[in-house]
């Protein structure tokens, strides 16, 4: 569930400029795949009763990261103040409050709920709190079978660490993308080895079911030796 990144943007009339292969992708489908007949269709849907035996999963974007990575194709934001952050998930609240009193959803609880970006651990332990009980209120996720969190490895400690255990999540995402420091530079990571080897510790330590990390072949600067590293690496080893 995620606002249109045009309108938040203050752009709305940018929905004319996006189409298929555009450098920025702003939404799925992108807006030259609409038309004004699905408006009608997809509130007809909203207004439906959900079908009998059909798993409800829910994906909130957080659209906002330190820098963007040279490689990045999605629409993020990287000079937002607290009270910009605020207002957009203030607006997810009420986007999900919207979403709950539909006969789709009412009364469901998700079996899956995904976190995702932008870099969802970009927001402070305050801000998750917050956004949690909010979306809660509207949509409890107690019990679900997977909540999944992406993180930015550079953006954690003990302490977030600890605030999105207890949002529930069951599957931490860490994108590392490379274990280099020349790639990562490079390619404008915003986060470097050591902060990968230091996140992956403390996310141990504070006892996550489920840690993946996420590696980009084909990033620039990279190499066929350094690929099969990065493959190789046993993060549990010390040193790497």
């Amino acid at each position: 569930m995620a606002l249109d990144s045009d309108i938040y943007a203050g752009d709305p009339g940018g929905k004319a400029d996006t189409g298929v292969g555009n450098y920025f992708v702003a939404n799925y489908p992108p807006f030259s795949q609409w038309t004004p007949d699905q408006v009608v269709d997809a509130h007809v849907a909203l207004q439906s009763p959900g079908r009998p035996n059909t798993d409800l999963g829910l994906y909130f974007h957080i659209p906002f990261c330190r820098k963007r990575c040279h490689f990045c194709y999605f629409r993020v934001y990287t000079d937002r103040n607290a009270a910009s952050i605020n207002a957009y998930l203030a607006a997810m609240i009420e986007e999900m409050r919207l979403y709950a009193a539909c006969p789709v959803t009412a009364g469901r609880r998700p079996r899956f709920i995904y976190f995702g970006g932008g870099t969802p651990s970009y927001l402070s332990v305050e801000q998750l709190g917050r956004l949690a009980e909010g979306l809660q209120q509207h949509m409890a996720w107690s019990g679900v079978e997977e909540i999944t969190f992406e993180c930015e490895p550079g953006t954690l400690n003990r302490r977030k660490l600890e605030a999105i255990r207890d949002l529930g999540v069951t599957r931490l995402s860490l994108g590392v993308e490379n274990f280099d420091d020349t790639v990562l530079q490079t390619n404008n990571r915003a986060h470097l080895s050591r902060q990968v080897h230091a996140a992956y510790e403390d996310a141990r330590e504070v006892d996550f079911e489920q840690i993946n990390i996420d590696l980009i072949a084909g990033m620039t600067g990279e190499t066929d030796a350094n690929w099969q590293r990065c493959l190789d690496i046993n993060l549990l080893a010390r040193p790497w």
